[in-house]
């Protein structure tokens, strides 16, 4: 969901019967040629997992009946962008480039030959997932909320 305040994403880590990740080679007119995790928008009235299985389809023909939020990532300024970072369950079929103004190639990728050329938060969700932990202080770990109805909320201590 993009705003004039910023923009609310999601990145899909999808990974082959291997472990490997999947990367597109993105080179959209006017920016750096970089690889990045397939995402983009969360569109409004959508939540992070249907984006993210959308996004994976629109983008690589790839489809996936789930995808389960892992993380945040922020990118500061004057434009704050969040992109959740999401796990495909599996996932069927081969990638193409069904976005050729916007990706050159999708490519799987082991952990230890991902390029150096990265999209910024694409780097920080695969920091965050190898390191288990916030990279940088940039990114958090999602939790799940508890929550009870207001009638049976603990009011504190007794």
């Amino acid at each position: 969901m993009a705003s004039g305040n910023g923009t609310v994403g999601v990145g899909v880590v999808v990974r082959d019967e291997d472990g490997r990740v999947l990367l597109g080679l993105r080179a959209k007119a006017g920016e750096p040629v970089v690889w990045c995790l397939p995402g983009g928008a969360v569109d409004p009235g959508e939540s992070f997992e249907q984006a993210a299985v959308r996004e994976l389809a629109e983008e690589t023909g790839l489809t996936a009946d789930t995808a389960d939020v892992v993380g945040l990532v922020l990118a500061p300024g004057p434009d704050v962008t969040a992109t959740a970072v999401a796990v495909a369950g599996p996932a069927r079929g081969e990638p193409h480039v069904l976005e050729p103004q916007v990706f050159r190639t999708w490519q799987w990728f082991a952990d230890h030959e991902v390029p150096a050329e990265l999209f910024p938060a694409t780097r920080q969700a695969l920091e965050f997932l190898a390191d288990g932990a916030a990279a940088a202080g940039t990114s958090y770990r999602l939790t799940a909320a508890q929550t009870a109805p207001a009638d049976t909320a603990p009011t504190g201590p007794d």
